[in-house]
C-alpha cells in the first residue's frame, strides 16, 4: 500500500484506491461501484478529455445530476488539470448560459435533454450521459460517457498539478445581482475535506448519504470527506420523507448533512423513528442557515444516540465555525468556535478588533479561504484581503475573507449570527441577491418596476418577498409572474409572496426604497 500526501483533488482518490480497492465508493439507485471501478472511469474519462483538447486550467462545466458519472467528471477533470465548474442541476438555460459565458466553458458535461434545451453550439465539446444522444447542433463535437467507460484504455498519468493552481469554480449569488463565480484551489477544496473529516470522527466504515448537489460547497465536501476518509458515498435522489427514511434504514447511514428546508421533510417520519430508531446514524450536520429552535428539539428527542452539529460558513471560505453537539444549548444563533486550522476574528470598521460582545464584521483566516472571484478583480479585492493581523517581522501576503456577516463572541470564545451587511437573502440554503430574483421577475414583461427582500421564517431561513408594479391590469399578475419564475428559474429563486403596488418609494437619489419597503411589510 502506497499512501501518498494529499496536495490535489485526484490525490484524494488515489489513495483511497490504494488502501482498499475493493471498498465501495459510490452507491448510485442501488449499483455499487467499489474505488477500483471508479479509478477506472476516471482515467478513462481523463484521456477522453485530453484526447478532446481539454488543457491545464480550462473550465470544464459539469451540468448533471449528483450520478457516478458527476462524480467520475469531476475527478477526471481535476486530473486532466482542468477546472471542473459544477452547475445545480436546477438552473434553467438562462442561467447555464451565463455561467458558460462568464467563464469561458468550451467543454460541459450534460444529459441529452439538458443538452438540447441550450442554444445551438453554446459548448464546443459535449460529453453526454444516457444511451440517447442529443441533437448535433447542441456541439461543435459529441462524445458518450457510456462509451468512454465501456472502452476505458490503460491508466491515464495525471498532469503536474500543484496544490495552490485552481481546482473548482462554485457559483454563488453576489450582491451585485449577478452569480459569482468563487474560484478554490486544489489546497482549498482538500484542506476542506480534512477539517471536516477531523472533527466529525469520519472513518473508512461510515455510509455518508449525499443529499445536497455537488454545485454547493456542503455537498461538494460530502464527496471529498468520502474520498478522504475511503468511506462509501450512497447519492440520495429524492427527498420524499418515506424515500429519506428508507435510504436512511436500507444503507445504514452513519453521517447525514443538510440545510434547514431538509430537518421538516425527515421529522414528517416521526412516528416511525420513535418506533424504529435510527441507531445507525452516528452525526448530523447542518449548514446553510439556521436550524429552527423547535426542529432542533425534535430532533434530538427523536435521535437520542445521533451527535447533531451546527456549522456556519461561507463558499468563499468554505467552513469558518461549528457548533459541537455538547454546546446546542447555547441558543439558535450560536455558531461555534472556528474549525481547526482556522483563526476567526470580530473586526470593527476600522479594523480592530470587537470588544466582547460587541458587533463586528467576521474576518476569516486559513487553508480553505479562496483564491478570489472569477475575473471580477475589484469584488476579489474587496472581500480578499492581506490579513490586517498577521504575525509582525513576516512579510505578509496571505489573504483573508471579509465575510460580509456581522457577529458578536462572548466571554468564552463563542460566535453569535447577528446578520448580513449586504441583504443577501438566505433561503433553503441558497445565498440568494435579491437582484437576481429581481432581474427574472422583470423578464415577464408585465412589471414596472420590482422589490424583493427576505423574511424571517422558521422552515426556510428567509421567504422571498417581491412588491410589483405591474405595468397593465392586476389580474393574474401575482399567478403570472410565479408560473414564469418555476419556468425560467430554479425553485429557490421563486417568491413564495408576491404583493401588487401602485408605486415603489424611492430614496434622494432616485434608487428604490428597500428597507422602506421592507418596513412597511414588517409593519403591515
Amino acid at each position: 500500500m502506497n499512501v501518498y500526501p494529499e496536495f490535489t483533488v485526484h490525490d484524494l482518490l488515489a489513495n483511497a484506491v490504494d488502501r482498499d480497492p475493493d471498498r465501495t465508493a459510490i452507491i448510485d439507485r442501488g449499483t455499487r461501484y467499489r474505488y477500483r471501478d471508479l479509478a477506472r472511469c476516471v482515467s478513462a474519462l481523463t484521456a477522453a478529455l485530453v484526447e478532446h483538447g481539454v488543457g491545464r486550467g480550462d473550465r470544464v462545466g459539469i451540468y448533471l445530476e449528483k450520478s457516478f458519472e458527476a462524480i467520475a467528471a469531476i475527478l477526471a477533470v481535476s486530473q486532466a488539470g482542468a477546472v471542473f465548474v459544477n452547475i445545480n442541476p436546477l438552473l434553467k438555460p438562462r442561467q447555464v448560459h451565463y455561467i458558460l459565458k462568464d467563464c469561458g466553458i468550451q467543454t460541459l458535461f450534460a444529459d441529452a435533454n439538458r443538452l438540447a434545451a441550450l442554444e445551438p453550439g453554446s459548448v464546443r465539446v459535449a460529453f453526454f450521459t444516457g444511451d440517447t444522444p442529443p441533437p448535433a447542433s447542441a456541439a461543435t463535437s459529441l462524445a458518450s460517457v457510456t462509451e468512454i467507460f465501456q472502452h476505458g484504455g490503460d491508466d491515464h498519468a495525471s498532469r503536474p498539478v500543484l496544490e495552490t493552481d485552481p481546482a473548482a469554480i462554485i457559483y454563488t449569488s453576489g450582491s451585485t445581482g449577478l452569480p459569482k463565480g468563487v474560484v478554490l484551489s486544489h489546497r482549498n477544496v482538500v484542506a476542506g475535506a480534512q477539517i471536516v473529516s477531523s472533527y466529525l470522527g469520519t472513518a473508512n466504515d461510515d455510509r455518508i448519504l449525499a443529499v445536497l448537489p455537488f454545485s454547493f460547497d456542503y455537498g461538494l465536501n460530502q464527496l471529498t470527506t468520502a474520498l478522504r476518509m475511503g468511506a462509501t458515498l450512497v447519492l440520495q435522489h429524492s427527498r420524499m420523507p418515506g424515500d429519506l427514511l428508507r435510504s436512511l434504514r436500507d444503507y445504514e447511514i452513519t453521517q447525514l448533512a443538510g440545510v434547514p428546508p431538509l430537518w421538516p421533510l425527515v421529522l414528517q417520519s416521526a412516528r416511525s423513528l420513535e418506533e424504529r430508531p435510527l441507531i445507525h446514524l452516528r452525526c448530523l450536520t447542518n449548514s446553510g442557515g439556521r436550524v429552527p429552535s423547535r426542529y432542533l428539539e425534535e430532533l434530538r428527542r427523536l435521535l437520542p444516540s445521533t451527535r447533531i452539529y451546527l456549522m456556519y460558513g461561507l463558499t468563499e471560505a468554505f467552513r469558518s465555525t461549528y457548533l459541537p453537539p455538547e454546546e446546542l444549548d447555547r441558543g439558535p444563533d450560536c455558531i461555534g468556535k472556528p474549525v481547526p486550522n482556522t483563526e476567526i476574528r470580530v473586526l470593527d470598521e476600522s479594523g480592530q478588533e470587537c470588544d466582547t460582545g460587541a458587533i463586528g464584521e467576521l474576518v476569516h483566516r486559513g487553508p480553505t479561504v479562496a483564491l478570489g472571484y472569477w475575473g471580477k478583480e475589484a469584488e476579489t479585492r474587496a472581500v480578499f484581503r492581506t490579513a490586517p493581523f498577521a504575525l509582525p517581522d513576516f512579510d505578509n501576503r496571505e489573504r483573508v475573507v471579509y465575510s460580509g456577516d456581522l457577529v458578536r463572541r462572548d466571554a468564552g470564545g463563542f460566535l453569535y449570527f447577528v446578520g448580513r451587511r449586504d441583504g443577501l437573502i438566505k433561503t433553503q440554503g441558497y445565498r440568494v441577491s435579491p437582484e437576481e430574483v429581481e432581474d427574472l421577475i422583470v423578464s415577464t414583461g408585465i412589471v414596472r418596476e420590482v422589490c424583493a427582500f427576505g423574511v424571517a421564517d422558521q422552515e426556510v431561513g428567509e421567504r422571498i418577498v417581491a412588491v410589483v408594479v405591474p405595468r397593465g391590469p392586476d389580474d393574474g399578475v401575482a399567478d403570472r409572474i410565479r408560473a414564469f419564475c418555476l419556468e425560467n428559474g430554479p425553485s429557490y429563486l421563486v417568491p413564495r409572496v408576491i404583493l401588487l403596488a401602485r408605486e415603489l418609494p424611492k430614496t434622494p437619489s432616485s434608487k428604490i426604497d428597500r428597507e422602506m419597503i421592507k418596513d412597511a411589510f414588517a409593519t403591515g
